[in-house]
């Protein structure tokens, strides 16, 4: 084989090897990415209220995403005094499978009403607890995708201190 020929095969090798990273990576970014988060609704001397947000920071718009408690006793350790079973029933019904998000599409976001935290734990749930969640979605074309356990965190987020002026 001559050099050029050497240089024929190199550079077919490089135009392939650069074609299977370029699929590979728009493969991972041509999908939806759905993720979510406890924020602050309004807040008071007296305490704060929650929502819990689900957006979708992806590509392409996302189907049937519900969300999953992945420790129950981490959850059942957030819980303050006030987290009655009326409590619980409206304020969890979101890890409730038949309240799926049937689209998100990308860039979107919703929200719903997640309790409220009152001074010396007397509120729905304790200031600062945690618990992991899973998230499961589908993509536009049908795949699905089940999200690593991320967690939840129950704190003021319109201050990341927990200090500001009043």
């Amino acid at each position: 084989m001559a050099l050029s020929d050497w240089v024929n095969v190199g550079a077919l090798v490089a135009t392939l090897l650069a074609l299977g990273l370029s699929l590979h990576f728009w493969r991972r970014q041509f999908r939806p990415i759905v993720s979510a988060m406890v924020k602050t609704h309004s807040g008071g001397n007296m305490g704060i209220s929650y929502d819990l947000v689900v957006l979708n920071s992806g590509s392409i718009p996302a189907r049937d995403v519900w969300l999953e408690v992945a420790d129950h006793k981490a959850l059942h350790a957030s819980f303050g005094s006030g987290a009655d079973d009326d409590n619980k029933k409206d304020w969890l019904s979101c890890f409730d499978r038949k309240d799926m998000i049937p689209v998100l599409h990308n860039g979107s976001q919703v929200s719903c009403s997640f309790g409220h935290t009152k001074p010396a734990d007397r509120g729905f749930w304790k200031a600062g607890a945690e618990f992991p969640i899973r998230i499961h979605y589908r993509g536009w074309f049908g795949k699905s995708y089940l999200g690593e356990p991320h967690t939840l965190r129950i704190v003021d987020t319109d201050s990341f201190t927990g200090f500001m002026w009043g």
